[in-house]
């Protein structure tokens, strides 16, 4: 019965660990906008997102077995600590740079306002949506309170 309980909000909850880390690095390039040399980087949620909701312990793309989102390739491997299981480090891509600056830093400080605020709108729709699924729980458990 718990099994149930946490697959129903694995999915919202993928999405809202997803749109943590996106505020993050998207507050990383925001903080880096006067830093010289500095390079964008974002990652592409829906593929975030669709590789989170491969079932968590392998990966489809080689069959590696995982550890905290992380390939194990071989036995001496050390485990990684990221109680999630979820990884965006491996598909974090530099941002290509619409007007170059003269210090060589590529953060576009409009984008990224943009970008944040986009995400903060998606990331209080997640919770908002979390919020929902443990309302109709306590409602379908009679304690609607």
């Amino acid at each position: 019965m718990l099994d149930k309980l946490t697959e129903s909000f694995r999915g919202a909850a993928d999405a809202l660990t997803l749109r943590a880390r996106r505020q993050e690095v998207l507050t990383s390039n925001i903080s880096n906008v006067d830093t010289p040399n500095y390079k964008a980087v974002d990652f592409d949620f829906k593929a975030a997102l669709q590789a989170a909701e491969k079932p968590h312990g392998h990966s489809s793309a080689n069959d590696l077995p995982m550890q905290g989102g992380l390939a194990v390739t071989s036995a001496g491997h050390i485990a990684g600590s990221n109680p999630s299981g979820i990884s965006t480090a491996a598909m974090l891509q530099y941002r290509q740079s619409v007007n170059p600056s003269l210090d060589d830093n590529t953060v576009d400080i409009d984008r990224e306002r943009a970008a944040f605020s986009e995400n903060t709108v998606k990331y209080e729709a997640a919770l908002r949506d979390i919020n929902r699924q443990i309302a109709d729980l306590k409602l379908a458990m009679g304690s609607g309170n």
